[in-house]
């Protein structure tokens, strides 16, 4: 997952994943503001998504600002989902409302 995105490879280093929507019914506001506290820490985090184009330009700009830690993938892509939910540690659902939760029901079914 690491090489796909274009992050170092590094197996001891965390690799945090959030697929969404990018609105703030889904918490993209709150992963924004949540990154920088956390991405001094030893972890990746790879986003994948679409949606109101100011979070998509903010994810595109993690990359210029953490370009060893952060990769933002501003559109959907079926095949990278998955690798992301099979590939990553943990997953990041700071979702305000969530009516039916699929994306924790397939994280929990691959194991992440």
């Amino acid at each position: 997952l690491q090489a796909a995105v274009g992050l170092p490879v590094d197996r001891n280093i965390p690799v945090i994943g959030f697929i969404c929507r990018l609105e703030e019914q889904k918490g993209s506001d709150i992963l924004v503001a949540a990154i920088s506290k956390f991405i001094g820490m030893n972890v990746q985090i790879i986003i994948l998504g679409t949606g109101k184009k100011r979070f998509e330009q903010q994810i595109e700009k993690l990359e210029v600002l953490y370009p060893d830690k952060a990769r933002g993938v501003a559109k959907f892509d079926v095949v990278m989902a998955h690798m992301i939910t099979a590939g990553a540690d943990f997953m990041l659902i700071p979702s305000r409302f969530e009516p039916c939760g699929l994306i924790q029901l397939h994280a929990m079914r691959y194991g992440t």
